[in-house]
């Protein structure tokens, strides 16, 4: 964590330096649109900024469905979980029952 934050911080103070560096006026055109002139920093800055907005959407949104993924095979886990315990104690009731059937035989056998 703390090296995307030594990235971030960097990355940072690069286009800071490169806002303060281009005061230069440009138009920006757009699909027919023109901008009034602007400063070539600010235009960089607000790309940035622009772009971090929509990775952190996109990541956010895919963040949203592992946790739903993550809840969904929490719930299945548990209900696996369920049957299995039902399985197990079914398995040592039925291991019970021949140990009877089997201690009843051996008894029979030696009563006669």
């Amino acid at each position: 964590m703390q090296v995307y934050l030594f990235i971030a911080l960097v990355c940072l103070i690069v286009i800071a330096v490169f806002v303060f560096q281009n005061p230069a006026l440009v138009v920006v055109q757009f699909l027919g649109w023109n901008s009034p002139e602007i400063q070539l920093g600010i235009i960089v800055l607000l790309a940035v900024i622009t772009g971090a907005f929509l990775t952190f959407m996109f990541d956010t949104f895919r963040y949203f469905k592992i946790a739903k993924t993550i809840r969904e095979l929490r719930s299945s886990n548990k209900k696996l979980e369920k049957v299995n315990k039902s399985l197990e104690q079914s398995k040592q009731q039925s291991a019970v029952s021949a140990a009877e059937i089997e201690a009843a035989a051996a008894e029979e056998s030696s009563d006669k």
